[in-house]
């Protein structure tokens, strides 16, 4: 298992990586938007990509919470 300190860090890696995304949308979404019809595992993804900001910020809450739990 990982030190509280260690996922501590981890999650706001997680949480100021989703909001880089979430700032930079207009950078990146855009290209992967384009890449993304050429397959046809891509129609899927396509449909994943505009909530991938709130995975990333929502895995990070949830590390976060899960080291601040009472013991």
């Amino acid at each position: 298992m990982m030190p509280d300190s260690a996922k501590t860090l981890v999650a706001a890696a997680l949480v100021l990586t989703g909001l880089f995304l979430v700032v930079f949308g207009n950078s990146w979404a855009p290209p992967a938007f384009e890449l993304l019809p050429d397959t046809e595992l891509g129609y899927w993804l396509e449909l994943i990509v505009p909530f991938l900001p709130m995975a990333f910020i929502g895995l990070g809450a949830v590390m976060f919470v899960s080291t601040r739990r009472c013991r």
